[in-house]
């Protein structure tokens, strides 16, 4: 019995030896079989030798998409199958050897690590790709320069007038691949620009142009919001990536309306007095379910009253929104509320008020405590004490619980904060109160310009120019 069971253990283990072996010997095969920083010239040699493209794999020790590409993509049998029957495959360090050297030669086409290069065997660059690449991405662009269809023979084609939609397809499937976004950005535009919106609709443009929808002030974009349940569910589209896409660019207009800027002396800026664009980007993000309406709302609604000259209500708001501790009401932001308004007030107990609110974020932990002490500085300066009044302080951040209802009931009661309505429209999908987004919007004071930068010179933003 004893000899019996012995004998099935070193079956076991010769059987689990043989597959380990077979296993390894399988994984030797696999994958592509690299030249590692072999001379230049013996790699160029090969290739007029053997009648083959070059294909080079241009990495650094420090870089991290380097090694990923290394040890999750070019071992797959698949991208090995399709490499190395045609190509001669080689690898550079480039910042050593024949790999300096090949940088400064090809420093035109390697924008970063990891940039893959095909090359012919008289030198000259085939198909360019930069960035981590998808094992099926790779082949497809290597296979597209076997073919002729190269990055630089499709470029060649655009230039010359060809807008055939499967060549568009593949035209921005190669800039992606060299990661030329600017490239590809100007290629979206002008083709969304040239083409109703509903060209959106059929596939090969949307996955050649979809993600490029990024401009709100475009019809393009108008027809997107309008449309993404019907993207998200019938079209089978991705609506997260929709969403996603959706309120980057409303944030980003939303945070340029919506700001008070200062001058270099700390002077405020005339607001945005396009109110009816405002309460258009908003009902964007309504009508796509986004989150963060409310606190645009709130924002908008200070805007407004502000705009009006209302200071009393607009800092009535401001305090909703720091007790609600809503998203955004940052010790910055409201103290941006707080220069803006009280340069406009002799009111002692309008800037006490002022005070205690600023005086609740010094002890938050907060970053831009820098700008807190600048504002207190400034209010004690016009109120004349040395000394911040303690009976003024506001409650504790304990004693300021999340009350997002509250908030949502401050909203409810001053519907004047929403004064174009867009509940009809969020139905139906027709725009509210006539606005076209193809109107000629201008934007009071917020130009398409340079864009600003921070400065703590005197303790507010500025403008760059």
């Amino acid at each position: 019995m004893n000899m019996k069971k012995t004998l099935m253990i070193l079956w076991a283990v010769c059987y689990s030896l043989f597959a380990v072996a077979q296993q390894s010997a399988g994984s030797v095969q696999q994958g592509i079989v690299f030249h590692d920083n072999t001379p230049w010239a013996d790699i160029v040699k090969m290739a007029e030798e053997q009648d083959k493209l070059i294909f080079i794999d241009c990495y650094t020790t420090w870089c991290g998409p380097c090694k990923v590409l290394a040890r999750e993509v070019f071992p797959q049998k698949k991208v090995g199958d399709f490499f190395n029957p045609n190509f001669i495959c080689v690898k550079y360090d480039m910042e050593k050897g024949d790999g300096k050297m090949l940088n400064e030669r090809y420093k035109d086409h390697i924008p970063g690590y990891p940039t893959l290069l095909i090359i012919d065997k008289q030198g000259k660059v085939k198909q360019q790709m930069a960035g981590f690449q998808e094992a099926d991405a790779l082949i497809q662009n290597a296979q597209m320069a076997l073919q002729g269809r190269d990055l630089f023979t499709l470029r060649k084609e655009y230039e010359a007038g060809n807008r055939d939609a499967r060549f568009l397809v593949d035209f921005m499937a190669s800039l992606e691949g060299a990661f030329l976004k600017d490239e590809a950005k100007r290629v979206a535009d002008d083709y969304l620009n040239a083409h109703e919106p509903s060209e959106l609709d059929r596939d090969e443009v949307w996955q050649a142009f979809g993600k490029y929808v990024t401009d709100i002030h475009s019809p393009a974009f108008d027809y997107l919001v309008n449309n993404a349940g019907r993207y998200g569910g019938v079209l089978k589209r991705d609506r997260q990536a929709i969403n996603f896409q959706v309120k980057s660019a409303c944030d980003k207009e939303l945070r340029h309306l919506l700001r008070i800027n200062f001058d270099k002396e700390g002077h405020a800026q005339p607001l945005s007095t396009d109110t009816a664009w405002i309460d258009k980007v908003i009902w964007y993000l309504e009508k796509t379910n986004q989150p963060g309406v409310d606190q645009y709302k709130l924002y908008n609604y200070i805007h407004k009253q502000l705009l009006k000259g209302q200071n009393g209500e607009a800092w009535e708001a401001v305090k909703m929104g720091v007790k609600a501790r809503t998203s955004g009401f940052y010790s910055m932001k409201v103290g941006d509320y707080v220069a803006y308004m009280a340069p406009q007030t002799r009111d002692k107990k309008v800037l006490k008020d002022y005070l205690a609110v600023m005086e609740g974020y010094l002890n938050r932990g907060n970053s831009t405590e820098y700008t807190v002490y600048k504002t207190l500085a400034d209010l004690n300066r016009r109120l004349a004490t040395s000394s911040w009044p303690s009976s003024s302080r506001p409650p504790t951040k304990s004693s300021w619980p999340r009350k997002e209802s509250n908030l949502r009931k401050f909203l409810t009661k001053r519907n004047k904060l929403y004064e174009t309505k867009h509940d009809d429209a969020a139905g139906d999908g027709h725009e509210p109160h006539g606005h076209s987004p193809t109107a000629n919007l201008q934007h009071s004071g917020h130009g398409d310009g340079p864009r600003r930068h921070e400065s703590h010179a005197h303790g507010r933003r500025q403008n760059a120019d």
